[in-house]
């Protein structure tokens, strides 16, 4: 048998669950492996880390899938937001074996076929394999792994310098890419990130990078609309005394916005973004692409006559904060999101800012094609 070229390793929530965040770094670093994850199981190693892989940067993660012929999966399913483990964004299992770690024996080669399957806790299992690992250490030879992993960061580089030139989009109202990234350097470090709403979790996903573990809620396994209202009021529950930014749409936010008199009645201090386009994004553009998709690529974007129902109305969701107690702003520069957003958290209580941004921009969230194919059945088998 040969030797393996590139192992890499796949972890999902699962690792989040068992806390086993020292024992994967200490595997990923004895095989010098590279990390990818799924969309719920970002943050288990710090996005900061040489041997992860970002999981926004999609088109690097199916590279270096099918790059591996081990692949070692900690705590998921490989479900939709891992493109089902199947071909072409993984290697065909003709070619690529897999060992599948979890507690739960059902998800066992449920939907790639496992050469190894492994029912055990996470954080046991990584345990006993980081410390097997790190005593032959000495007698591997990782020059080749460290020379890919190099060149993946070259790509990574790249990648994030494309994305981040959104950034010096200054228009108003604002380019989406603003928020996150705006988010990130205002909250202490460790904030617990809640994004809720179709494009609008796109692009909060594209914009902030996980650096620390058990830090981020959404609803990756079914995508409902609103829960992040709840969510965020839960998470600083679990977290008393410590901020919690919650980027939501427009639509999202309607469904519970009874929530932030939740939040002003027991003195959480959620700050709620609100990414307010006026429309059903994901919905506008199905329908766009369905009904007129040559006029929509070259007008980015339909009128309301030309789709159904697709655009909502004005909802100034400042002034519906302000009237349940809690503090409201409303920004439409990119200037003006940072000192509005240090003026709610010197609050120290709930607040909303009405966030106003590019319809058109905000409905071509970056990796759409991928998010849409995500959801179609795979092409391999």
């Amino acid at each position: 048998m040969r030797p393996l070229i590139l192992p890499i390793i796949h972890a999902g929530s699962g690792v989040i669950h068992a806390a086993a965040y020292d024992e994967l770094r200490r595997v990923a670093e004895a095989l010098h492996a590279p990390v990818t994850t799924s969309w719920a199981g970002r943050g288990v190693l710090p996005e900061t880390n040489a041997l992860a892989i970002p999981m926004a940067l999609i088109k690097l993660n199916h590279q270096v899938r099918n790059d591996a012929d081990l692949v070692l999966v900690v705590g998921s399913r490989l479900s939709e937001t891992d493109w089902w483990g199947k071909a072409p964004y993984w290697r065909h299992p003709s070619e690529q074996k897999m060992i599948q770690v979890d507690i739960d024996g059902h998800i066992l080669g449920a939907n790639k076929p496992a050469a190894l399957a492994v029912l055990a806790d996470a954080k046991l299992f990584m345990a006993a394999l980081a410390t097997e690992l790190e005593s032959r250490k000495a007698r591997m030879n990782l020059d080749s792994r460290r020379r890919q992993v190099a060149k993946y960061h070259e790509t990574i580089r790249s990648e994030r310098a494309k994305l981040d030139e959104k950034l010096q989009d200054m228009a108003v109202p604002m380019n989406p890419a603003h928020v996150a990234h705006v988010c990130q350097q205002v909250f202490p470090e460790g904030t617990t990130l809640v994004a809720d709403g179709g494009n609008t979790a796109v692009w909060a996903m594209f914009f902030h990078e996980m650096r620390v573990p058990n830090t981020l809620l959404s609803t990756f396994k079914f995508g409902m609309l609103g829960a992040g209202v709840a969510q965020a009021t839960g998470a600083a529950v679990a977290r008393p005394g410590k901020p919690v930014c919650c980027i939501i749409g427009d639509g999202a936010m309607g469904f519970h916005p009874q929530e932030i008199e939740t939040a002003v009645r027991n003195g959480l201090q959620v700050i709620y973004l609100v990414l307010c386009d006026k429309q059903w994004g994901m919905v506008k553009m199905n329908q766009q692409f369905a009904l007129k998709p040559i006029k929509t690529l070259i007008k980015k974007s339909l009128g309301p006559d030309e789709t159904i129902k697709a655009d909502l109305g004005e909802i100034r969701f400042d002034k519906l904060a302000e009237s349940m107690g809690a503090h409201g702003e409303r920004v439409a520069d990119p200037r003006e999101l940072r000192p509005a957003l240090e003026r709610a958290l010197a609050t120290g209580g709930p607040a909303v800012i009405h966030v106003d941004v590019d319809p058109v921009k905000h409905m071509w969230a970056p990796g759409l094609m991928y998010f849409k194919d995500m959801h179609l059945e795979p092409k391999g088998k």
